[in-house]
């Protein structure tokens, strides 16, 4: 009977992963990832990033405060996110090439699992904080399979377009004034309004809250700033 079982699982692709197939570098990049991403979200956990530029100055440690932010941004943000980024993708290969060593239908699983994490990412996202980046992970993840049979100078081709796209976008908004995001941002105000939010109260709200209610009612008008 656990043999029979143990086959069905092998042709559903639903075995965990053995010990034998970790990568244990990657593993461990995977930990030192993910603390670089707490680092990289205190600046939110200590209600900072959600002060008026002007409270902001008016600290003790506004000089300081600036350089550090600036480090953090160059050398937190911009490589642990990288680095993470980076092993979701490897880990879409590892299920790829896993799953067709058994046979089974890698796609399927990727897919499942992709739409699992859209799940959780949504209810994190609406329900505990609205920083959420696995809702994002999981969308994009889903366009992964169009570049499984790219060469590796097309992906190098793609890759310094993506990377060029949001530095396009900028330098347009910069020059031009129009804001792409400004309807959403509209929105995101326009709820606050009807809460009481305003830029006065904003970074303490959560700090004030005084049941899960006002809580909810804040992660709700920062998944408009995520969109």
């Amino acid at each position: 009977m656990a043999q029979k079982e143990l086959y069905m699982k092998e042709e559903t692709g639903a075995l965990p992963v053995r010990t034998s197939e970790r990568y244990v570098l990657l593993d461990a990049l995977r930990g030192l990832a993910l603390l670089g991403i707490i680092l990289a979200n205190f600046p939110e956990f200590s209600l900072y990033s959600f002060l008026p530029h002007s409270a902001r100055e008016e600290m003790a440690t506004a000089g300081v405060d600036r350089l550090v932010y600036y480090l953090e941004y160059i050398f937190i943000d911009g490589k642990f996110y990288t680095i993470f980024s980076l092993l979701f993708g490897i880990g879409f290969s590892i299920i790829l090439s896993h799953a067709m060593a058994r046979g089974a239908n890698g796609f399927r699983i990727f897919y499942r699992r992709m739409t699992v994490l859209a799940l959780i990412g949504f209810l994190h996202l609406m329900l505990l904080w609205s920083g959420d980046i696995l809702l994002l992970y999981a969308v994009l993840g889903m366009l992964l399979p169009l570049f499984r049979k790219v060469s590796d100078r097309a992906l190098l081709s793609w890759a310094l377009f993506l990377l060029a796209v949001p530095i396009v976008i900028d330098t347009v908004v910069e020059g031009t004034g129009a804001h792409l995001s400004a309807p959403f941002f509209r929105l995101q105000w326009m709820y606050c309004e009807r809460y009481g939010i305003t830029e006065d109260n904003f970074a303490y709200w959560l700090q004030e809250a005084g049941s899960y209610q006002g809580v909810l009612q804040f992660l709700v008008q920062g998944a408009f700033e995520r969109m």
